[in-house]
């Protein structure tokens, strides 16, 4: 039985990477625990609380000094030969060895990643977009586009298949990576809002959401995103100021998401402008308070620079919500089921919002079509049958030489 280590990274502050990754917990446990032999790898104890509800192991690797050296030797090519060369094995992948793992799992862009020279990988990357929008300050510092390359560049040469969340992000790594074969995969990103409401669909949504103080009466639009930089609240605000000139106070923004060091300036900018009325900023909410916001929200309104598929698009779909989306930069297979927006001209979200509320009943069969396709895409099951698949492949391929 192939013996299949999975290094796990995830947090809350992560948004809706966090989803998958809890998600694929329990993809892997339905579709994968009795196939192959599978072990989580997590850097602490902490981690082991995602793993309470499967019969999957965990292991935890504990760093030190000469793991964090051989972590930032490994991003130069220099010290990566130097290795090769004497024969010698950094700590991270000496400890798998040890534990006689043959094919690891990473299930986001992990910096670790680099440190596998022997043992083979299949790694989940999320948008290449730092290459076409590197000049956003969140590409740069400690999550610099060098870093970003060497990890995407290195799973390009070295790992066995590689997933990603659209068709772009593949056309991206073909044009900016020069990848010629067919190692990368397409798949849905998985999420778990859905599941939670079906579970909890006795629960009072309705009170919880009016503990979140909104006001009464208005089409609520909701962003549920971090505040990044990319993430372009301030069209949201350019938005606000037009519909005041207009007099145009229908209209409510929500923010929600945690600050990744632009939530100040966004605020900034609504104090000075003087549109409060048209915000209110949830910071980050629970999952419950979330389900309850798209129960009652009008839509959800996304002007991004980067993400051709999200999960909060996959969960307008689902909760039938309108959802105002950057024109051009989704991916063809979800094109028709949401609204684009020209997101240099804020008169463009007014404009689509007028045409809504015009026509209820085109945009009801809109919303009722882009609900028959989140459900026929089928996600879960997607997902699982991709990864059955790759790893049945590499338990036949390796039969060559185990």
């Amino acid at each position: 039985m192939l013996k299949i280590g999975i290094y796990f990274e995830t947090s809350q502050k992560l948004g809706g990477a966090h989803q998958q990754n809890l998600q694929l917990i329990q993809i892997f446990e339905k579709k994968l625990a009795e196939k192959f032999d599978i072990t989580y790898i997590v850097p602490d104890k902490n981690f082991e609380k995602f793993f309470k509800s499967t019969k999957t192991r965990v292991t935890i690797f504990k760093t030190n000094l000469i793991y964090r050296v051989e972590l930032f030797l490994f991003k130069f090519q220099f010290f990566r030969e130097i290795y090769k060369k004497l024969k010698l094995t950094n700590k991270f992948e000496k400890y798998l060895l040890q534990k006689n793992f043959d094919l690891i799992l990473f299930n986001s862009p992990s910096e670790v990643s680099i440190l596998l020279n022997k043992l083979n990988f299949v790694i989940m990357l999320l948008s290449m977009q730092h290459r076409t929008h590197g000049y956003f300050p969140e590409y740069k510092g400690n999550h610099d586009n060098d870093i970003r390359d060497i990890i995407i560049d290195n799973a390009v040469k070295k790992s066995f298949k590689i997933f990603v969340g659209a068709l772009k992000d593949k056309l991206l790594l073909e044009k900016f990576y020069n990848l010629k074969t067919d190692k990368a995969i397409v798949q849905p990103y998985a999420f778990t809002l859905s599941k939670l409401f079906e579970k909890n669909k006795d629960s009072d949504f309705k009170e919880i959401y009016n503990k979140l103080k909104l006001p009464e009466g208005k089409d609520i639009f909701f962003y549920p995103a971090q505040f990044w930089a990319h993430k372009n609240h301030k069209y949201l605000i350019d938005v606000a100021e037009k519909l005041e000139e207009q007099k145009l106070d229908k209209i409510h923004f929500v923010f929600c998401g945690y600050d990744k060091g632009n939530k100040k300036y966004i605020d900034s900018l609504i104090s000075k402008k003087k549109i409060d009325n048209f915000f209110t900023i949830l910071n980050f909410i629970d999952d419950k308070s979330l389900i309850s916001l798209y129960l009652n929200c009008f839509g959800v309104v996304m002007p991004s620079f980067v993400g051709h598929t999200t999960i909060p698009m996959y969960e307008s779909f689902y909760f039938r919500k309108n959802i105002f989306y950057t024109k051009d930069l989704c991916d063809n297979s979800v094109k028709n089921y949401l609204t684009e927006i020209n997101i240099k001209d804020p008169n463009s979200f007014i404009e689509e919002y007028k045409k809504i509320i015009s026509n209820e009943e085109l945009n009801k069969k809109k919303l009722d079509e882009a609900k028959l396709f989140i459900d026929n895409l089928n996600i879960d099951e997607t997902i699982g049958e991709n990864f059955l698949k790759t790893f049945k492949d590499y338990e036949f391929l390796s039969s060559s030489w185990k």
